[in-house]
């Protein structure tokens, strides 16, 4: 039985959060003189003279805000980026990981060793210690990485000490778990009441071989124990300060129902990086945002609308700068496998070669890219990652084909009629309805015109827009109600690795939407019941091969994890309509640090999808900046201009 953990409500368009890991080394200005405008500041500046940095956000307004980044409605995104910091800093998108409160790390067996950055501080002057850490943990006991550990001991104030139980993962995503935490969010002398109550809680734990029942250091804790949790919890998120209490480069001053201002945390242990006085938060909707970026009254911004509109903005305000960025999540619907004729992967995989990718991306997002393949289980530019080349070869290529699409009907029975409509071989007609998010146009735009083709080529279909608070209810495990079900189908949110995207294909939206077969009754009631050929034909079983993945090598997890990207594709569990590409946007007038400055003049301000790896780098730990804990204030990347 999981034991509860409150969610910090924190989450930007995506994410959450899935945080992630590639390597490990101590942060650093990642930006050369080529690759970020001008690293040399001077004291004063010439355009940005109050040294503000202006953002939008939300935030539960007064009276109800409060500093407990765990409370209801959190914080606000941008003061939880920079008011707090974890051990590390997480570049999603890329699976990059930076030290952050972290000085060094060492795997050591089934330990992983933490030094703390020396001369820590929270914004009220107090030391930061590995006891903080711990105590992150003991309330948050409910954390992704607490069932994969035994202990975690605090030998002195600097050290803190994870022990591993067996099997354990490997060293990569060891850090890579710790990494999806924001460790530095629970101040131990001001939270002790709770923390104390939830560490004894947990001494009531049992071992327990079930892993669908493993909790806090793999333990099962029983329902009393549980409640008891959960009422500890619900108590320390009402018990925050006024303002965030935390230890990163900026704290909360002032907040109202519109407007937040965040200054300079005078106790910063990387004080003298921070080149801006202040940051200035506005609450408004998006048109208002949109607004206030075309006037100049931001300096970022996330998003990229289409182009007639990307356009405009560029032409009517000459100092801003966009940059185009590759997202870590594809558009698309997943068939009801169980609901007939979607029951039939011949069926299916002749639908495939009905859909005009192409026309069906340009509605929903213009600069998207596109594949030949069906579903993968991951964002296809992974694939050049997490597939290996032998098994992407043998991968059936869906393109735009309607006489192909047709010839593989026939040859499974179905029969066209002289009105143009198919029927199976019983002589039955299908209406088909494609559901979606009626608040999402990335998903509404194309479904709409994945419809009108279906129709078009003899299966009468129709888009059916749903409110969220009904739609994400009636789509998935066990309502299941729609035929297709279009949203977010492929992610990398999790751990970057192969595990990572494809358990979150295998267990999440898709498969809960797509109605993947479960087993209905026993120990394993509710869990994923699909054993399909692999490649080389023989049987694999999905959900026992998943929960193997985790405690694979990544040359191991490649491997596994290329067969079952090979299944998903093969029995074309659904149509990705693109994998999303996104943006964001600099006020270069005011800022100084911002990248690829080269680029910015050779396309005009409108920086494009980048290929060489070193700038797509760059530029995701610039778009990820809130999520990378504000990187780029702490390592003194920007700067006021």
């Amino acid at each position: 039985m999981s034991i509860k953990k409150g969610g910090a409500v924190l989450i930007t368009f995506l994410i959450i959060v899935s945080l992630i890991f590639s390597g490990c080394s101590k942060a650093s200005n990642t930006a050369s003189n080529n690759k970020t405008a001008s690293t040399q500041y001077s004291d004063t500046p010439k355009y940005n003279k109050d040294r503000s940095f202006r953002d939008i956000s939300s935030w539960p307004k007064p009276p109800l805000y409060q500093g407990n980044p765990f409370a209801a409605g959190g914080v606000g995104w941008q003061a939880y980026s920079t008011c707090f910091e974890g051990l590390f800093e997480n570049i999603a998108v890329s699976g990059t990981i930076y030290n952050r409160l972290a000085k060094s790390v060492e795997n050591k067996g089934n330990e992983t060793i933490i030094k703390l950055q020396p001369n820590v501080k929270w914004n009220d002057g107090k030391p930061f210690t590995s006891k903080d850490v711990w105590a992150y943990y003991m309330i948050n006991n409910g954390a992704a990485v607490m069932k994969f550990l035994t202990d975690i001991e605090t030998p002195d104030d600097n050290t803190i000490v994870f022990k591993w139980a067996e099997p354990a993962p490997n060293d990569r995503l060891k850090i890579a778990l710790l990494a999806q935490d924001m460790q530095g969010t629970v101040q131990y002398e001001y939270y002790k009441k709770y923390v104390d109550r939830a560490a004894e809680l947990l001494k009531n734990g049992k071992p327990t071989n079930d892993p669908a029942k493993k909790g806090a250091f793999g333990k099962e804790y029983d329902q009393k124990t549980n409640d008891e949790l959960n009422k500890n919890w619900q108590e320390f998120t009402k018990a925050g300060p006024k303002l965030p209490l935390g230890t990163g480069p900026f704290m909360v001053k002032s907040v109202t129902a519109s407007d937040m201002i965040l200054v300079k945390n005078p106790y910063y242990w990387r004080a003298k990086n921070v080149k801006f006085d202040k940051i200035i938060l506005k609450q408004v909707d998006q048109a208002g945002a949109w607004a206030m970026l075309k006037a100049g009254q931001l300096d970022r911004f996330d998003g990229t609308p289409n182009k007639d509109i990307l356009e405009n903005m560029l032409n009517t305000n000459k100092d801003l700068a966009h940059y185009m960025t590759l997202d870590n999540a594809s558009a698309g619907f997943v068939f009801n496998i169980q609901k007939p004729p979607f029951n039939d992967v011949k069926f299916r995989r002749a639908l495939m070669y009905v859909f005009d990718k192409q026309k069906i991306k340009d509605v929903g997002n213009y600069y998207g890219t596109t594949t030949e393949y069906s579903t993968i289980g991951m964002p296809f530019s992974y694939s050049k990652e997490w597939v290996t080349q032998d098994i992407m070869d043998k991968m059936t290529k869906f393109t735009y084909d309607p006489a192909k699409a047709e010839e593989l009907l026939k040859q499974d029975g179905w029969t066209k009629g002289s009105d143009g409509i198919w029927r199976d071989k019983n002589g039955k007609q299908y209406n088909f309805v494609i559901a979606t998010d009626s608040t999402a146009f990335q998903f509404v735009n194309p479904s709409e015109v994945a419809a009108e083709q279906l129709t078009k080529f003899g299966f009468p279909t129709k888009l059916m827009a749903v409110d969220p608070s009904m739609f994400y209810t009636n789509a998935q495990y066990p309502n299941n109600k729609y035929d297709m079900s279009s949203s977010w189908i492929e992610n990398s949110w999790g751990l970057y690795s192969p595990y990572g995207a494809l358990s979150g294909f295998y267990w999440g939206f898709a498969s809960s939407a797509g109605n993947f077969p479960r087993y209905k009754t026993g120990p394993k009631a509710g869990q994923l019941n699909m054993v399909l050929p692999g490649p080389d034909g023989q049987p694999v079983d999905i959900d026992k091969t998943l929960k193997e993945m985790l405690f694979m090598s990544d040359e191991d997890q490649k491997k596994v994890g290329s067969v079952l990207a090979w299944i998903a594709n093969e029995n074309a569990f659904g149509l990705p309509y693109y994998q999303n590409v996104s943006g964001f946007w600099l006020n270069i007038k005011r800022i100084k640090g911002y990248p690829l400055p080269d680029l910015v003049k050779k396309y005009n301000r409108n920086v494009p999808l980048q290929t060489d790896p070193e700038n797509v780098k760059i530029l995701d730990d610039h778009w990820y900046l809130w999520v990378g804990q504000g990187k780029q204030f702490s390592d003194g990347t920007y700067a006021p201009n």
